[in-house]
């Protein structure tokens, strides 16, 4: 089982290659409760063995917060540990990039809307007591009643949709040579 800091960097890690992805504690937060959820729905399984804790804010993983709080509400802008990927397996690592396809198109405080919907485990948690642990069995049952997360597939690539060529002597790609406009 991974650990929610290899999670965690798992999500860091790619806003780091994506300069428009303000990747902060926040996001990292909510994308990890998604992601928690999204694994015990499918799989039936918790992705790490961390509870959340309903705060004002929606869930958080404290252990977490506490490691990302020097970035303040900024853009976190490392790792924790550069072998996170080590302790994801590949039907994890599917997981993962199911829930940043379906999650990565909302604001963080779009992903915080999402969190505190009427009903959620959020919502049940916080009306008991601000920091209360999220019980799992709420968060599952919560997940499975929504409609299932897409997988994520690369499209295929065929003759019809694939402009230019592979050049068999360099490996280099190869486009149209009427592309070509000089800014290179």
């Amino acid at each position: 089982m991974a650990t929610v800091f290899d999670v965690a960097d798992f999500f860091i890690d790619t806003a780091l290659h994506d300069p428009d992805n303000h990747m902060t504690n926040m996001r990292v937060n909510k994308l990890l409760y998604f992601a928690q959820g999204w694994s015990l729905a499918r799989r039936g399984l918790p992705l790490f063995s961390d509870d959340f804790e309903a705060w004002p804010y929606g869930p958080v993983v404290p252990r977490i917060y506490q490691s990302l709080k020097i970035s303040g509400s900024e853009k976190v802008h490392g790792v924790m540990s550069d072998n996170y990927s080590d302790h994801i397996v590949q039907e994890e690592q599917r997981l993962l990039l199911d829930v940043l396809h379906e999650y990565d198109k909302y604001s963080t405080s779009g992903l915080v809307g999402l969190s505190h919907a009427e009903g959620s485990p959020w919502a049940k948690a916080i009306h008991s007591c601000e920091g209360a642990v999220i019980p799992k069995a709420d968060i599952r049952d919560y997940f499975l009643k929504l409609p299932p997360l897409r997988e994520f597939r690369l499209p295929r690539l065929t003759r019809q949709n694939v402009v230019g060529y592979r050049d068999k002597v360099s490996g280099n790609y190869v486009l149209p040579k009427e592309w070509d406009d000089g800014s290179l």
